[in-house]
This record gives structure tokens, C-alpha cells and sequence, in this order.
């Protein structure tokens, strides 16, 4: 293919704004390490994730999907250990269903060996910990439990505070069509559940909870790379193995997922902030293919637009896609809001970011 002129003004542009980061958006990374992390034996009833247990609500819970035997475990680890007053756990619904007997509350310094704090009783359990180091936390059952439980709080008294999971999720895995892709699913899965809350917060609207948990299917196909239904993520394993530092396809259908738009319309923009939340903040580094920019349409979608709303962001627009994401979520997106946030017509827009890329 013969490469215009235009197009190599537009990757070097696209390149420079690369190397600016997805701080250069108005968004912090995640840190490389989550500071709080939950782990369980038990698997979860519907979107009742193992981290309501941690984010601040006593009237959201954990549910598991089954009544716990005895062995089983909830354990909630912190990234680096912390100067505890006290523990406490709630457990139980509003109802007084599912509340925990026969399970003790354990403690660990390095979160390999833990020792009782507690004993459940009324489905509470607490201690006094004198301000010692505390790494993990972990509910063991003592006894096999009658019915499904639910874990509604756990509140450790730290200095300083720890935070708490303001966007709870799970990713589910199901490698059973590809067992041996088992390792790769398995780091997908937690980037996708590191950079879900930043995404969240960017991806934020009035009166909007994302889900709480996400399907990653992986199945034996070499047609296609994935596709999202609500929040359930099937991924083509021929495309993945062919391209196994393609994590970022993964992170794309999940910014589908907390788009979770009422229509797909128009398509052009909807995958448009999909490709922006991905290129330009999650892997603002990642090689992205290569654009005329003589040739180009806004309603190119993915990668064009995606680079024509970093580009409104650097002239200031900084609050465009938050308000074209909220009026998509409701249903309410119009041409005319281009003009209503910017000042500016989308055809105007669309010709200075152009030109910008041609002087």
C-alpha cells in the first residue's frame, strides 16, 4: 500500500501522543500492585463478588454459592502490612440468613501463618489486635455450615485507613475449551481486574453501578479476536495465541462491559471511546496501525476516533467523553452535543483536528 504523506504526519503525531502516558488524560494508573486483594475456596452466588466484603457498605455482601464445609476460607491480604487496632467481621443478611457459626477469624503477620483472633458468634466475630502488624485476614470454617453464607463487612482499624473497593468485581475464567491456555487467561484476568475501578471512575455517570462480574470464555476458534454480550467476554484462542501480548483485546471488551450503552449507536463513537479508553489510557505505548489522514472519517471508529478525542482532550475538552459516555448510557447522545460541550460543530472539529495533523 503506497503511504501518503498525511499518513506519516498522523503516526508521528499519534506517536507523540503516546509517549505523554495516560496521565496525559487526566487518568493515574493503577498501582502495580492492587493494595488489597481477596481470595476464597467458595465460588460466588450471581454478581454477589467476594469483594463486597471490603468496600465500606454493610449493606452489600458477599454470597457464596454453596453452604462452606468445613476447611473452607476467605481470606482478604494486604500489599503491605498494616498497623491494626482491631478486626471485625459481619456476617449475614438483613433477613439473619446466612450468618456464620461454626468459622473462626485468623490473622497472619506475612500472610503465610495465621493464627485465632476470634470465634463466630450471632454471625460476629472481633478482636483487639494491640496495633501489631497485620497482613492477611482470613475467615476459616470450623464446622460445615447448613446454608450459602454472606460476608457483609469486614472493617479492619488501621492508621492509615485502608481503601476499601469502590467498584467491586470479579472475572470469572472458563478455559475448559483450552485448558492449556489456562497461565495467559489467567494474567489477562487480573489486569482486566486491576485497571477495572480506574476505568470505572474515568467511565463514571450519575446513578450508573458497573457490573460486578465479568464471563472471560476462552474458545477453540481462529475466526475472530472476541466479542462482549452484557458482561460476558468470549475470546477466539487462534488470535491470542497468534498474538500473545495482545492483552489490551481483552482490556477493550471489558471497557464494553462499563460502557454497558442501552443501544449500539451511534457504532462509530461507541467504539470510538472503547479504542480511546484503550490506546490512548490503558497502553498508550502499544504500536496502533497505521491512518491516512487524507482519507480518514471521524466515523472510521476504533483508532481514528479514538485519536481524534485525544486530541479535543489536549485542546482542552477535557470533559467531552465523561459527558458523551453518560448521555450514551442513557440513551440521550445527539449531534448536537459536540457543539453544546466544545462550541464547535463535529465537522469543525473534525477538519482542525486534521489540519493539526498536516502542519
Amino acid at each position: 500500500m503506497k503511504r501518503s504523506t498525511g499518513w506519516a504526519v498522523l503516526v508521528v503525531a499519534l506517536a507523540a501522543v503516546a509517549a505523554r502516558g495516560a496521565e496525559s488524560q487526566g487518568v493515574a494508573p493503577p498501582p502495580a500492585v492492587a493494595p488489597v486483594t481477596i481470595t476464597t475456596t467458595l465460588a460466588t452466588q450471581g454478581d454477589h463478588v467476594p469483594q463486597l466484603a471490603f468496600d465500606g457498605k454493610p449493606d452489600t455482601a458477599f454470597v457464596s454459592a454453596r453452604a462452606p464445609k468445613t476447611g473452607d476460607t476467605f481470606t482478604l491480604t494486604l500489599a503491605d502490612p498494616a498497623r491494626a487496632k482491631s478486626v471485625e467481621v459481619l456476617t449475614g443478611g438483613a433477613d439473619g440468613k446466612g450468618a456464620l457459626e461454626g468459622a473462626v477469624l485468623e490473622v497472619s503477620a506475612d500472610g503465610k501463618e495465621f493464627s485465632k483472633v476470634a470465634a463466630f458468634s450471632a454471625g460476629k466475630a472481633r478482636a483487639d489486635v494491640a496495633a501489631k502488624p497485620v497482613k492477611a485476614l482470613q475467615i476459616r470454617l470450623t464446622a460445615d455450615a447448613a446454608d450459602p453464607i454472606a460476608i457483609r463487612e469486614i472493617t479492619i482499624d488501621a492508621a492509615p485507613a485502608l481503601p476499601v473497593f469502590k467498584h467491586p468485581i470479579q472475572v470469572v475464567l472458563d478455559t475448559a475449551a483450552v485448558p492449556d491456555m489456562d497461565a495467559w487467561a489467567r494474567r489477562a484476568k487480573d489486569i482486566v481486574e486491576r485497571w477495572y475501578p480506574t476505568l470505572c471512575d474515568f467511565l463514571a455517570s450519575d446513578g450508573y453501578t458497573p457490573p460486578r462480574r465479568i464471563d472471560l470464555v476462552f474458545r477453540k476458534s481462529d475466526k475472530g479476536i472476541a466479542g462482549t454480550g452484557g458482561s460476558r467476554i468470549e475470546c477466539s484462542d487462534g488470535w491470542f495465541r497468534a498474538h500473545p501480548d495482545d492483552y489490551g483485546a481483552i482490556v477493550h471488551e471489558s471497557i464494553h462491559v462499563i460502557q454497558s450503552y442501552p443501544k449500539y449507536d451511534p457504532p462509530w463513537l461507541v467504539e470510538g471511546i472503547d479504542d480511546y479508553v484503550r490506546f490512548w489510557i490503558y497502553e498508550p505505548d502499544t504500536k496502533r496501525r497505521p491512518l491516512d489522514v487524507d482519507r480518514m472519517k471521524v466515523t472510521d471508529s476504533y483508532q481514528v476516533t479514538g485519536a481524534f478525542l485525544a486530541w479535543l482532550y489536549d485542546q482542552g475538552h477535557k470533559d467531552l467523553v465523561p459527558k458523551l459516555n453518560a448521555a450514551l448510557r442513557k440513551s440521550q447522545y445527539k449531534p448536537e452535543m459536540w457543539k453544546e460541550v466544545t462550541g464547535k460543530d463535529l465537522d469543525t472539529l473534525w477538519e482542525e483536528f486534521r489540519k493539526s495533523l498536516k502542519k
